[in-house]
């Protein structure tokens, strides 16, 4: 197709696009002055309740529980044996500042968060502090506590009630809050399994728990929808659960060498080597980022996962494609869309196309891409480096072998016009440049950067420049165009790198707090 019909196909997608339904408003982070007024709130529900006494009976309640019976009549002179509380049940609490701060990286690392839409759940909810921060901090559908000592499920009781009179903001949403009391580990049939396939924001301060509440925890993790949020503060998932696209690199690749090495008539020398993917949960959680935590007993990690269905991608994360039309089952990076959608890494125009699979991004298929678009950004700045004044005027002789009177006053029509002249040239340039220029994601790319070279120049928007500028333009063309590989290259290097972790609890801080 010319040139110009590309870009005006191009203009009208995207009027159409616009013009398409709006989706539901995602809500934004809290400013400060909303942020104050909202733990304004919170202090005065919980006044009253200090972390401290709010500890203390938790522990008495914990020592009540657990103590051993009285001795029998004829017991005299018995000792009691010494009662050491379940610590998987000490009191602990976050601030209302760090809850505010992990909405808000959920919205950032997670994806946005909608009004009404979505339960949150804290499991070990203690007096209901973080509840009810969640409450103030977004509109959720509704807000669920589970909690398994008494004297902190009266506290929340209380607060549940002084919550339900509390006059809002103008404005301001008020989601329901429920809270439950019972034990989540012995009772988790009844307690968590209905709550699990609706929590899309769940929580738990983890730091005391045991081997029985961290597979609690992998259970309820296992039955969350796809797309929930989950914060662990200093224990991390169960590793079973937890997306690893690299996991077994060495046994992966020993499988493949030898599977592709029993085929009859390849030869070991120059073999390429296919990876199959890694052995993961099909429905597994990612880490998503890991961020310290100032608790009253010390520093710590608060862990944030997001779970995934295959292949664990976000909107826009670089994928590996399987093209429609490919044949041989050639893989190329690309953005993900959707399960069956795509836009190719090297689509200048960054059309979504449908694809026959998509696969994660893995670190074998890195090192193959890397070393692809460092080739292209090679041949890209070798093209940008030669010059222009050549290039410019073998295309404008081939235009002019056509019509003797372009731009015969010096003057060049820059605009691109279906079937001109100036389209042809261009065609002309990009051809030069090693480039397919029938391609529509090539013409469109490089049209909108002549474009936007051609208007730096015109700085009157007189729709012209003058025929002397063109080796210019043109040179602003192939630049962009590096530039634009280039950035591709970046994109595909620093993708899904891990940070280091930045805190670790230390046992003799935890140990004197509990």
């Amino acid at each position: 197709e010319p040139l110009s019909r590309l870009v005006c196909q191009a203009a009208q997608a995207m009027a159409e696009d616009e013009a398409a339904e709006v989706p539901p408003e995602p809500v934004p982070s809290l400013t400060e002055q909303e942020l104050q007024t909202r733990l304004g709130i919170f202090e005065e529900i919980f006044k009253g309740y200090e972390a401290l006494e709010v500890k203390q009976k938790s522990m008495a309640e914990r020592r009540e529980k657990e103590a051993p019976p009285p001795p029998n009549e004829d017991g005299e002179g018995q000792e009691p044996p010494e009662v050491t509380p379940n610590i998987a049940l000490a009191y602990s609490e976050l601030n209302f500042q760090v809850v505010a701060d992990l909405v808000d990286l959920v919205k950032d690392k997670c994806g946005p968060m909608y009004p009404g839409q979505g339960v949150f759940l804290d499991f070990g909810s203690g007096c209901g502090k973080l509840c009810l921060a969640a409450a103030l901090l977004h509109p959720f559908q509704k807000v669920i506590g589970v909690e398994a000592l008494q004297s902190l499920n009266d506290i929340e009781a209380q607060v549940q009630a002084k919550y339900a009179e509390v006059e809002l903001p103008d404005g301001m949403v008020k989601p329901e809050i429920s809270f439950v009391k019972g034990d989540f580990v012995s009772e988790f049939d009844g307690i968590l399994e209905p709550i699990a396939p609706e929590a899309t924001f769940a929580i738990a301060v983890a730091t005391t728990f045991g081997d029985p509440e961290m597979q609690a925890v992998a259970k309820l993790a296992q039955k969350m929808p796809q797309g929930a949020s989950l914060f662990l503060v200093t224990q991390k998932l169960e590793e079973s659960l937890v997306v690893d696209v690299n996991r077994n690199p060495r046994q992966r690749r020993s499988v493949a060498t030898k599977k592709a090495l029993a085929k009859r008539g390849v030869e070991p020398t120059g073999i390429e080597i296919e990876l199959e993917p890694a052995e993961n949960d099909p429905n597994g959680w990612r880490l998503k980022d890991t961020v310290p935590l100032e608790l009253e007993w010390g520093t710590t990690n608060c862990y944030l996962y997001k779970k995934y269905s295959y292949p664990y991608c976000d909107a826009h994360d670089i994928c590996m494609a399987t093209p429609l039309e490919a044949e041989d089952q050639t893989v190329v990076p690309a953005f993900y869309m959707s399960p069956t959608t795509v836009v190719y890494l090297d689509d200048l125009a960054e059309r979504e196309v449908e694809v026959s699979k998509t696969a994660p991004f893995c670190e074998e298929s890195r090192k193959k891409a890397v070393s692809i678009y460092e080739q292209k950004v090679t041949a890209a700045k070798t093209k940008a480096g030669e010059r222009n004044s050549e290039a410019v005027a073998e295309a404008l002789a081939h235009v002019r072998a056509e019509n003797e009177t372009f731009a015969q006053d010096g003057n060049l029509n820059y605009k691109l016009e279906e079937a001109s002249d100036t389209a042809k040239l261009l065609e002309a340039l990009i051809s030069a440049n090693g480039l397919p220029a029938s391609e529509a994601k090539v013409a469109q790319f490089m049209g909108a950067q002549w474009l936007n070279a051609c208007g730096q120049v015109d700085a009157e928007t007189t729709g012209k420049i003058p025929e002397a500028q063109l080796p210019g333009v043109w040179g602003k063309v192939k630049t962009g165009f590096a530039q634009y590989i280039e950035g591709r290259l970046t994109e595909l290097k620093e993708f899904g790198v891990a940070k280091p972790e930045d805190a670790v609890a230390k046992p003799e801080e935890l140990q004197e707090y509990v």
